[in-house]
């Protein structure tokens, strides 16, 4: 069988007419273009016509392709015992190639082998299409033997021949392929950034399906089980058309149903798939792959592991499947294993350690220009009332392909701490003063919320023993918690996400106002006090503005997304400002004031390095917002501070609120303009603007956020931002398939 350059122009040009010989040709030249059309079907008729005119044995060849890309492995080696003993030369050399992609799964040492002899007679015969096909062949079997970056080396040589050859969509064929080693390695970003490439390059995911059921099960791994089930529709639909069997579409629904709390297919289905097994509680059988395969197979033969050991054992376990995972920046069942270890741990420093990696999220995206140019489509459908979820999608979708920023080194608060965990149902808090750590549970703290903010409400004190007896406090909040008013609690009180939101003290810098449509008359009082840059209020002139500043007040409306709070966004005159915006900041301002309504914005601004975020949990009337932020930006150098004095409006101080670092300097000798005690003068910037030059930020943390809080109905009068989100919990990768990808045919 032979390829054309153009099998769409091969079918409308080519008549089935003339001699025998003629139309043998013609019928052969269809049935090929309708091979790589991905026309099965229809070319299965072709051949057979051929075959019945004639008997030749390219048509038994033909078709003996036709069969192995169906799926029909026993029909296929018919024809090529039919054909084979009728060849010679380079039709013989196919026939050898197409035995060898028979044993890519089931003998792949033995295929590399023959796929290798195979390689070295067609390039001696110049037959270029076919050593693409044999390359890509010989790929797929080094997948199944694990040789992965043999794998990727015979890819990439089959996408440079036919690249050559003019034959992009085959070339695109290749590039997804090497996506899918990518995968097997357990490099997620990379392999669905190859998926992407590839589609833009011209793959036809219509004529090749199984390029869907890859990025299914790439989606799935990364979490995403609503979309990896959107694209698995089509393609099975595809499949069925087309008359292909793909034995892992049955297993990537049953790992969807797992996902989503279903183990029934899994274990109807069985098998050897590793997860199954450890859904059916196979342990001993899951252990034993805790030294061997890609990293989540091995991270859960750790799970299993700890599963069926004591204790100590155990937890040793969870931290070598923990180290598996760091190793390989994989994220799925990271949660599990620390989950696993959370609910043995004793100690209350065990538990504080434990709940630590359990919040354990993937980092944001860089500012990468196709990211941002997919934001400004979502940005203009958004204003137009245009639908977004494909471009949300699309947003998504690039995110995990992007490659990722390096987690920034974080200090420790040395201040008393209380860390909050939700484990199996309850509360628990781990208190650390002076050296001490003291473990409790929190009895109804869904309770202990509502009461907080109905006292807040009602302009009553608020009481509550979940701080200890001190008068500055660090604070990481989980579940419920998230929405506590803290700074009404009558401390100083810094609420991180983690400890690894603990950020050195800023050093100032220039202030910049922003003013949304509706409420700018908010901040030119304040611009007027205070000086700075009173910034247009568009996203571009924004984010731009946002690059360094010191001190930043945002006055918008916004909306909180009920999913992924990254889509959270507060409406500015061109469109929305994103979350995913935010992660474009290179060089994050210091301290950022949001007083906005539903924005869900304060968690991606920790994220992306800010040191210190005042919001609000309530919605507060614009009038009471707009006399307390005068209050807050005289106190702003020590971001804490600030907080305590609109406490009674719900605003608390998330991330670092210690002092900005001028005021350091000024208790050691050094000389500074006048003390931070001292209230900001109007027309003058913060205390530590006018010190030297501002330091770099430090680098951007390592965490997003994947759950939040519903926010409210939209159209109060009030403004608020809603509880930070907890840590991620919705990003679980699991292992990629062992087998190579199925998608010979080039």
């Amino acid at each position: 069988m032979s390829a054309s350059a153009d099998p769409l122009a091969t079918i409308a040009t080519t008549e089935v007419r003339g001699t025998k010989a003629e139309r043998a040709d013609a019928l052969h030249d269809l049935s090929v273009a309708h091979v790589e059309l991905g026309h099965l079907d229809v070319a299965a008729r072709f051949a057979g016509r051929g075959l019945r005119l004639t008997g030749e044995a390219r048509f038994h060849l033909t078709l003996a392709w036709i069969d192995l890309d169906r799926g029909r492995r026993r029909q296929s080696l018919q024809h090529l015992d039919l054909a084979t003993p009728r060849l010679r030369g380079k039709e013989l050399t196919r026939a050898k190639c197409l035995r060898g992609l028979h044993l890519c799964h089931e003998a792949p040492l033995l295929a590399i082998a023959e796929l290798t002899a195979v390689i070295r007679d067609l390039r001696r015969h110049g037959d270029a299409r076919w050593l693409a096909n044999a390359l890509v062949g010989r790929g797929i079997a080094r997948c199944s033997a694990v040789k992965l970056g043999q794998a990727e080396a015979d890819f990439a040589a089959a996408q440079a021949v036919l690249t050559s050859l003019a034959e992009p969509g085959r070339a695109a064929m290749c590039l997804h392929n090497r996506g899918f080693v990518a995968m097997l390695a357990g490099d997620l970003p990379l392999a669905l950034r190859r998926y992407e490439e590839a589609a833009k390059a011209g793959l036809d995911s219509t004529s090749r399906p199984e390029a869907l059921v890859d990025r299914a099960e790439a989606l799935l791994a990364a979490g995403l089980t609503a979309e990896a089930r959107n694209v698995l529709a089509p393609a099975m639909e595809l499949l069925r058309r087309c008359k292909r069997h793909v034995p892992e579409l049955a297993v990537l629904s049953a790992r969807c149903a797992l996902r989503d709390g279903d183990p029934g297919p899994a274990r109807r289905l069985g098998g050897t798939d590793v997860e199954f097994l450890l859904a059916a509680g196979k342990l001993d059988v899951v252990a034993a792959h805790r030294f061997r395969g890609p990293a989540q197979t091995r991270a859960l033969g750790w799970l299993a592991q700890a599963r069926r050991s004591d204790r100590r054992g155990a937890l040793a376990a969870c931290r070598a499947g923990l180290r598996v995972l760091d190793e390989h920046r994989v994220d799925w069942p990271r949660r599990e294993l620390t989950g696993h270890a959370l609910g043995l741990a004793r100690t209350a420093r065990e538990v504080l350690r434990w709940s630590e990696r359990h919040r354990a999220s993937v980092p944001l995206p860089p500012n990468d220009p196709e990211l941002a140019a997919v934001m400004t489509d979502l940005r203009r459908a958004k204003a137009f009332g245009l639908p977004v979820e494909a471009l949300e999608r699309d947003v998504r979708r690039l995110t995990l392909a992007s490659t990722r920023r390096l987690e920034a080194t974080t200090t420790s608060p040395d201040l008393p701490l209380v860390s909050f965990i939700v484990h199996e149902g309850r509360m628990k808090a781990v208190t650390l003063v002076d050296g001490r750590a003291r473990l409790r549970v929190v009895p109804d703290p869904d309770e202990l919320v509502r009461t907080a903010k109905l006292a807040l409400h009602a302009g009553r004190p608020v009481t509550s023993d979940l701080l200890p007896d001190a008068e500055e406090v660090v604070v990481v909040p989980d579940g419920v918690l998230h929405g506590m008013p803290w700074a009404s609690l009558g401390r100083r009180v810094h609420v991180v996400p983690s400890l690894r939101h603990w950020r050195p003290a800023g050093r100032g810098g220039r202030r910049v106002w922003v003013g949304a449509p509706g409420v700018s008359s908010e901040v030119v009082p304040l611009w007027r006090e205070h000086g700075g840059d009173l910034v247009t209020p568009t996203v571009e002139a924004t984010l731009r503005a946002l690059e360094g500043a010191g001190v930043v007040h945002i006055a918008a409306h916004g909306h909180v997304h009920p999913v992924n709070p990254l889509f959270s966004h507060l409406d500015l005159r061109d469109g929305p400002l994103y979350g995913y915006d935010i992660a474009r900041i290179q060089n994050p301002p210091d301290v950022v004031v949001l007083s906005a309504c539903e924005s869900g914005l304060a968690r991606a601004f920790l994220d992306a390095g800010t040191r210190a975020v005042i919001a609000s949990t309530l919605a507060v009337p614009d009038a009471r917002v707009a006399a307390a932020m005068q209050e807050v930006h005289r106190r702003i150098d020590h971001p804490v501070e600030a907080a305590r004095a609109v406490a009674h409006l719900g605003f608390s101080c998330y991330g670092t609120g210690t002092r900005v670092a001028a005021c350091s300097a000024a208790a050691k000798e050094v000389p500074v303009h006048r003390s931070c005690e001292v209230p900001t003068e109007a027309g003058t910037s913060t205390p530590g603007a006018t010190t030297s030059t501002h330091a770099p930020r430090p680098e951007k943390s390592a965490s997003v956020p994947t759950a939040v809080t519903a926010g409210r109905a939209a159209g109060h009068h009030g403004r608020s931002e809603p509880p930070l989100p907890a840590a991620a919990t919705t990003l679980r990768p699991h292992e990629a398939r062992t087998g190579g990808h199925r998608s010979s045919t080039v």
